[in-house]
Protein backbone atom coordinates (compact mmCIF):
# COMPACT_ATOMS: atom_id res chain seq x y z
CA UNK A 1 0.00 0.00 0.00
CA UNK A 2 2.88 2.50 0.90
CA UNK A 3 4.54 1.20 -1.91
CA UNK A 4 2.17 2.09 -4.37
CA UNK A 5 1.46 5.58 -2.79
CA UNK A 6 5.26 6.46 -3.28
CA UNK A 7 5.83 4.69 -6.31
CA UNK A 8 2.44 7.17 -7.77
CA UNK A 9 4.23 10.41 -5.99
CA UNK A 10 6.97 9.28 -7.83
CA UNK A 11 5.84 8.75 -11.22
CA UNK A 12 3.80 12.10 -11.26
CA UNK A 13 6.51 14.38 -10.11
CA UNK A 14 8.41 12.81 -13.06
CA UNK A 15 5.43 13.62 -15.37
CA UNK A 16 5.25 17.01 -14.12
CA UNK A 17 8.89 17.68 -14.55
CA UNK A 18 8.53 16.43 -17.85
CA UNK A 19 5.09 17.75 -18.96
CA UNK A 20 5.99 21.50 -19.15
CA UNK A 21 8.62 20.59 -22.26
CA UNK A 22 5.83 18.95 -24.35
CA UNK A 23 3.17 21.31 -23.42
CA UNK A 24 4.16 25.00 -23.64
CA UNK A 25 0.82 26.54 -22.12
CA UNK A 26 1.31 24.27 -18.77
CA UNK A 27 4.21 25.52 -16.45
CA UNK A 28 5.40 24.04 -12.88
CA UNK A 29 7.62 25.96 -10.64
CA UNK A 30 10.80 23.99 -10.87
CA UNK A 31 11.57 23.39 -6.89
CA UNK A 32 11.67 20.43 -5.15
CA UNK A 33 8.75 21.32 -2.99
CA UNK A 34 6.65 22.66 -5.58
CA UNK A 35 6.74 19.44 -7.70
CA UNK A 36 6.73 17.02 -4.83
CA UNK A 37 3.24 19.04 -3.40
CA UNK A 38 1.58 19.08 -6.75
CA UNK A 39 2.06 15.44 -7.32
CA UNK A 40 1.11 14.33 -3.38
CA UNK A 41 -1.49 16.64 -4.05
CA UNK A 42 -2.54 14.80 -7.71
CA UNK A 43 -2.33 11.42 -6.62
CA UNK A 44 -4.26 12.09 -3.33
CA UNK A 45 -7.15 14.37 -5.57
CA UNK A 46 -7.19 11.27 -7.95
CA UNK A 47 -7.66 9.03 -4.92
CA UNK A 48 -10.38 10.52 -3.32
CA UNK A 49 -12.47 12.54 -5.58
CA UNK A 50 -11.41 10.95 -8.72
CA UNK A 51 -13.98 8.00 -8.24
CA UNK A 52 -16.89 10.25 -7.06
CA UNK A 53 -16.44 12.50 -10.48
CA UNK A 54 -16.44 9.00 -12.50
CA UNK A 55 -19.58 7.51 -10.84
CA UNK A 56 -21.82 11.01 -11.45
CA UNK A 57 -20.80 11.01 -14.63
CA UNK A 58 -20.49 7.50 -15.77
CA UNK A 59 -24.11 8.31 -18.18
CA UNK A 60 -21.66 10.85 -20.13
CA UNK A 61 -18.73 8.44 -19.96
CA UNK A 62 -21.02 5.34 -21.51
CA UNK A 63 -22.42 7.93 -23.86
CA UNK A 64 -18.80 9.27 -25.09
CA UNK A 65 -17.39 5.84 -24.94
CA UNK A 66 -14.81 6.73 -23.09
CA UNK A 67 -13.28 9.87 -23.87
CA UNK A 68 -15.14 11.88 -21.14
CA UNK A 69 -12.45 10.65 -19.12
CA UNK A 70 -9.83 13.07 -20.42
CA UNK A 71 -12.02 15.90 -19.62
CA UNK A 72 -12.24 14.14 -16.25
CA UNK A 73 -8.47 14.20 -16.18
CA UNK A 74 -8.34 17.39 -17.08
CA UNK A 75 -10.68 18.52 -14.44
CA UNK A 76 -8.38 16.47 -11.61
CA UNK A 77 -5.27 18.42 -13.03
CA UNK A 78 -7.28 21.91 -12.82
CA UNK A 79 -8.19 20.84 -9.26
CA UNK A 80 -4.52 20.63 -8.26
CA UNK A 81 -3.45 24.01 -10.43
CA UNK A 82 -6.05 25.62 -8.06
CA UNK A 83 -4.66 23.71 -4.64
CA UNK A 84 -1.60 24.34 -5.43
CA UNK A 85 -0.28 27.56 -6.46
CA UNK A 86 2.95 27.08 -8.25
CA UNK A 87 1.70 25.44 -11.51
CA UNK A 88 0.17 27.69 -14.37
CA UNK A 89 -2.07 27.30 -17.14
CA UNK A 90 -2.59 28.94 -20.15
CA UNK A 91 -2.90 29.15 -24.20
CA UNK A 92 -0.40 27.74 -25.84
CA UNK A 93 0.87 24.78 -28.43
CA UNK A 94 1.36 21.42 -28.07
CA UNK A 95 4.76 20.43 -29.58
CA UNK A 96 6.34 16.67 -29.64
CA UNK A 97 9.53 15.86 -30.19
CA UNK A 98 10.38 11.99 -29.87
CA UNK A 99 13.79 11.76 -29.71
CA UNK A 100 14.74 14.21 -31.96
CA UNK A 101 12.14 13.94 -34.90
CA UNK A 102 9.74 16.77 -33.99
CA UNK A 103 5.98 16.16 -34.86
CA UNK A 104 3.62 19.14 -35.95
CA UNK A 105 2.46 21.54 -33.22
CA UNK A 106 -0.92 22.01 -32.60
CA UNK A 107 -2.22 25.46 -31.48
CA UNK A 108 -4.49 25.42 -28.62
CA UNK A 109 -6.33 28.53 -28.16
CA UNK A 110 -8.06 28.25 -25.32
CA UNK A 111 -6.48 27.36 -21.80
CA UNK A 112 -8.71 24.01 -20.67
CA UNK A 113 -7.53 22.74 -24.51
CA UNK A 114 -3.67 23.51 -22.52
CA UNK A 115 -4.95 21.32 -19.69
CA UNK A 116 -6.66 18.48 -21.66
CA UNK A 117 -3.19 17.88 -22.92
CA UNK A 118 -1.55 18.40 -20.25
CA UNK A 119 -3.47 16.12 -18.31
CA UNK A 120 -3.36 13.53 -21.41
CA UNK A 121 0.85 13.52 -21.26
CA UNK A 122 1.27 13.41 -17.73
CA UNK A 123 -1.49 10.26 -17.61
CA UNK A 124 0.56 8.62 -20.27
CA UNK A 125 3.87 9.58 -18.74
CA UNK A 126 2.81 8.55 -15.16
CA UNK A 127 1.56 5.19 -16.70
CA UNK A 128 4.98 4.11 -18.36
CA UNK A 129 6.82 5.20 -15.42
CA UNK A 130 4.43 2.75 -13.06
CA UNK A 131 4.53 -0.14 -15.54
CA UNK A 132 8.45 0.42 -15.49
CA UNK A 133 8.70 0.83 -11.53
CA UNK A 134 6.73 -2.04 -10.76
Amino acid sequence: MIKNFLQSITATAIAMMITPYVVTGFQVDNTVETILIASVVLVLVNFFVKPIVNLVSFPINMVTLGFFGFIINALMLYITSYLVGGIMIEAGRLTINYFGVNFPTVELPLWYLTLVAASVVISTINWILIKILL
